[in-house]
Formats: structure tokens, sequence, C-alpha cells
């Protein structure tokens, strides 16, 4: 991220906007509300993106990893902050079942393969005015 003009931020409890990193800064492991986010990004269009990285190496391991946890902080996320200023999010690795990967897209969580993080980077871009 920092080669695309991210600045890294220390990691900070996030209770309010007012608390979390600036347009175009990220920080680790943070608190957003009481939930913990592996990386908080603060978009160039100033809504907020939790990240959570998840690996599942089996199918059935797939729903504790995914829906159990990414999807169910993404609801809370989006209700304590607000539908249209955060996009929870999660880059996964491993194996996945796709009725789990539906389920939690339709949960509000957006998803990203780790082997393919230029989709991550390049969402992040389209977010520059």
């Amino acid at each position: 991220m920092l080669a695309h003009g991210l600045v890294r931020v220390a990691p900070r409890a996030v209770l309010t906007f007012a608390n979390a990193p600036q347009p175009g800064e990220f920080c680790g492991e943070s608190y957003l509300g009481n939930r913990k986010a592996d990386f908080l990004v603060r978009l160039w269009d100033n809504r907020l993106m939790p990240i959570e990285c998840k690996v599942s190496n089996s199918a059935t391991n797939s729903v504790k990893r995914l829906n159990n946890d990414a999807a169910a902080k993404a609801e809370a996320w989006r209700k304590d902050f607000g539908e249209t200023q955060v996009v929870p999010s999660a880059v996964l690795g491993g194996v996945y079942k796709l009725h789990n990967l539906i389920d939690a897209q339709n949960r509000g969580l957006a998803l990203f393969w780790a082997h393919d993080l230029k989709a991550l980077v390049d969402f992040i871009e389209r977010t520059r005015t």
C-alpha cells in the first residue's frame, strides 16, 4: 500500500470517524467500535475500509473464518458507522465454499483474494476524487 501513496499511521481505537486515519492513511490492527480489524484504511473519498485477513484450509472451516467472524464484523461496523460510510472487506486465502462467499457478500462484506491484491489496490485507487 505504501507504494501506492498510502501512508501508514499508528494503530488506534476508532470510536468515531474523528479518531480514524485521515484520507490516504492506513493503520494495522485497531479497534473499530468494539470489534478489531486487521487493517483500517481511510479511502480517498473519506469512507473507512476495515480489512480482515482470513485463511481457510478447508471448505468446512470457511464458515467459521468468513461468516461467523468477518461477515459478523461487517454487519456490526455497517450498523455502528453507517452503510455508506464504511466498506467492510476481507482478503482471503485458501479454500471456501461458494455459498459462504455469497452469504458474506450479501451481509455487506467486500471480498478480495490474497493471490490478486491488485484488485484491492485498484479499488482503493478508484476512490480518488
